[in-house]
């Protein structure tokens, strides 16, 4: 009777009463956003406040407007303390402090008595400082900076996010003892996963592909993995293997509940001792935001058990939601966190859903379930895993979607297939991989266990492969780039790079870093597929970067020659749409050894893009006619004797890009754009003109 009263309610009565943590982690989660985002959160999170009272829990809205006023009190003020912290680029610093944890390529340094982090790179390679220690370091800063085009790494973000005011290039370091408690913890936690790591690679080559995988699926450690081996995987929509999440954890738990009871150990304890052992597993993990979530609504899980009592999925949700949020609330920025619960609450919903419907075959719907035979059952049941795990798995893709696509700008369209595929695989590689842990003192068992995982993760491997070898497999989120387009990249140092058209000619890659981390991530939020690259250089910083870009692109034509010369002076897209080498003179002699540019000229739709690079004016001069432009993208002329404002102006160019931070004179009434101010600039041939956008801001003034 009572349950059926309780049924009668209406749905959102019946959510606070069994989740009343929701409406206060709500409350919190608008708040957040209406201090980062806009404040128009405001309204919602008062709706979300009050919301308990209607149903008769004023104690839940005092508890949801507590929380809503000290996360905002508190990412207000971290603002402003942030923003007030001066950074000077350039500035040579000394300074003592503690190492606390590593980041790629850098490390992060906490200076005494500040609660501010910077990140410390070296100028030569990989930083030599360790973390856990002590250090007295002497160095240049530098300012995080803000990425240049889309899908580019966002580091004045990540930065703002996790604390970090600035970079320092790293001149000198002298250890002066172990580092604080914290950097310390960090450190034994470090010291256990690279233990770890090297019990599961036991028995295998150091390059062994498969056991990179495994070691990154069971401890997500991504260190040693490499480029091409996580590309597949992203690619293909299965990431989040590697990170460790739900998943992960739960079939830790099975494991330990599984040998606990096999020593015969009483239910009650073993589930107990279960979320000490849990939490070990989360620290050798490095305790990230998933991980974290996933071990609270564990830990609640089996508390609640031992307890006897039943606890709603969306409440334990919550709750973790709001404890971590109170050890940072900077946490609900970031694109982990986010994934992680919305793609929970997503899977909960779900799965809930799925376990109340009846199976779609029965041998007779009339007959009860019950009464069925042994191999009926068995078919039932089969089915009706079969489906939760793909509505889960397309639900959780769903999901996921508006989260990538606003964070990274792709999307993937085989994500759902692929998790399914891999979730087979996934659950006995953790399984056989923790076993091969546990019992690391016996040396066979760890080999068998070894041998088994790595075949796992080779068949992973090659299910991420081939799913990111079909077509439409990584998709961005933004409508690609069309064959009358061009997008001109800022690369490192005053460098640049053109991509032309789709399918597009790259002109100038630059280093393999630029290519790697700038204009791979444009290219694909773009759409282009590049078929040709034209090296402006033939250094080995530049051949790195074709290379780079070969490897991304197999198939892509170099029609730069070794010589540095190409025999090519045309290249036609489509009717009408064509780049052109310029013959223009030799350059005078300027002393300027960058004057040695070539000029290109791209011609669309009757417009015309001239690329003069780094050619000097004074040698553009003594052509026997000056071409038309209708835009100029020049690079640095410091010392040129010729007056540019002349030339330019005989040109009819009514927009000029200035690729570097030197300029020159330009004529009266032209639009100047600047690529260290703009990014990335997208140029789009009209019949009436060429439409230039940049990526962000203007960065535009005449005169």
């Amino acid at each position: 009777m009572e349950q059926e009263r309780h049924l009668r309610r209406p749905w959102l009565e019946r959510t606070m009463a069994a989740a009343p943590l929701l409406a206060p982690a709500l409350a919190m989660l608008c708040a957040c956003a209406a201090v980062d985002v806009s404040p128009w959160f405001w309204g919602l999170c008062l709706c979300w406040a009050l919301l308990p009272c209607l149903f008769r829990a004023p104690s839940m809205s005092l508890l949801a407007i507590a929380l809503a006023v000290w996360a905002a009190m508190h990412l207000l003020a971290y603002d402003r303390e942030y923003v007030n912290v001066p950074v000077e680029a350039g500035r040579t610093v000394a300074m003592e402090g503690s190492v606390n944890a590593v980041s790629g390529k850098s490390v992060l340094f906490r200076p005494d008595g500040s609660r501010w982090l910077y990140a410390v790179s070296s100028r030569g390679g990989e930083c030599p400082l360790a973390v856990g220690e002590r250090y007295r370091i002497d160095g240049e800063t530098y300012p995080l900076q803000a990425p240049c085009g889309p899908g580019i790494f966002d580091r004045e973000r990540w930065g703002y996010l996790h604390g970090i005011i600035a970079g320092i290039r790293l001149d000198g370091a002298c250890r002066v003892g172990p580092g604080d408690w914290c950097s310390r913890l960090r450190a034994f936690s470090l010291r256990l996963r690279e233990g770890a790591a090297g019990l599961l690679r036991e028995g295998a080559p150091a390059d062994d592909e498969a056991r990179q995988v495994m070691v990154s699926a069971v401890l997500g450690d991504k260190t040693d993995a490499r480029p091409e081996t996580m590309a597949k995987f992203l690619e293909s929509g299965c990431m989040h293997v590697f990170a460790v999440s739900g998943m992960h954890v739960g079939v830790a738990a099975m494991l330990v509940l599984g040998m606990l009871r096999l020593l015969y150990v009483r239910p009650r304890a073993a589930r107990l001792a279960c979320i000490p052992l849990l939490a070990v597993y989360v620290f050798v993990t490095g305790m990230s935001a998933s991980a974290l979530r996933a071990f609270i609504m564990a830990a609640v899980w089996l508390l609640a058990s031992v307890l006897r009592r039943k606890g709603h999925p969306a409440n334990i949700l919550a709750l973790a939601f709001i404890l971590l949020c109170l050890m940072d609330p900077l946490q609900v920025f970031q694109p982990g966190f986010q994934l992680s619960f919305c793609v929970f609450a997503v899977i909960v919903c779900l799965a809930g859903w799925s376990i109340r419907e009846r199976p779609l075959w029965a041998p007779d719907p009339f007959i009860p379930s019950r009464i069925y035979n042994a191999r009926e059952k068995g078919f039932v049941r089969l089915e009706k895993a079969f489906r939760g795990a793909l509505l889960i798995s397309v639900g959780a893709w769903l999901m996921s979607i508006p989260l990538t696509a606003w964070h990274f700008g792709t999307w993937n369209l085989y994500a759902p297939l692929t998790n399914l595929c891999l979730s087979v695989l996934v659950f006995p590689l953790m399984g056989v991989s923790l076993f091969g842990l546990v019992f690391a003192w016996c040396p066979w068992i760890l080999c068998v266990c070894n041998t088994a995982a790595s075949w796992m993760a080779s068949v992973m491997l090659a299910v991420a492969g081939g799913v990111a070898s079909l077509p439409c497999s990584y998709l961005s989120s933004a409508p690609p780039a069309g064959e009358n387009e061009a997008v001109i990249v800022p690369l490192q140092k005053d460098a640049w790079s053109a991509v032309i058209s789709n399918p597009a000619l790259v002109v100038a890659a630059g280093t393999e870093n630029a290519v790697r981390y700038t204009l791979l991530p444009v290219l694909k939020a773009r759409g282009i597929r590049p078929s040709g690259v034209l090296a402006s250089r033939n250094g080995r910083a530049e051949r790195a970067g074709v290379e780079a870009l070969a490897k991304e692109y197999p198939g892509i034509r170099n029609w730069g020659a070794a010589d540095a010369e190409c025999s090519v002076r045309k290249w036609r897209f489509r009717p009408g749409n064509e780049l052109v080498l310029e013959d223009f003179p030799v350059p005078l002699s300027t002393g300027i050894h960058q004057d040695r540019s070539r000029v290109l000229s791209w011609k669309c739709r009757g417009q015309c893009v001239l690329m003069i690079g780094n050619a000097g004016f004074s040698s553009l001069a003594r052509a026997a006619m000056t071409p038309r432009a209708d835009v100029l993208v020049i690079g640095h002329h410091p010392r040129d004797p010729v007056a540019s404002a002349a030339w330019i102006r005989a040109t009819g160019a009514r927009a000029v890009i200035f690729t570097t931070e030197h300029e020159c004179p330009v004529p009266e009434g032209t639009a100047v754009y600047r690529l260290s101010e703009t990014g990335a600039i997208y140029l789009r041939v009209e019949e009436e003109g060429v439409q230039i956008i940049p990526w962000k801001g203007m960065g535009r003034r005449t005169g």
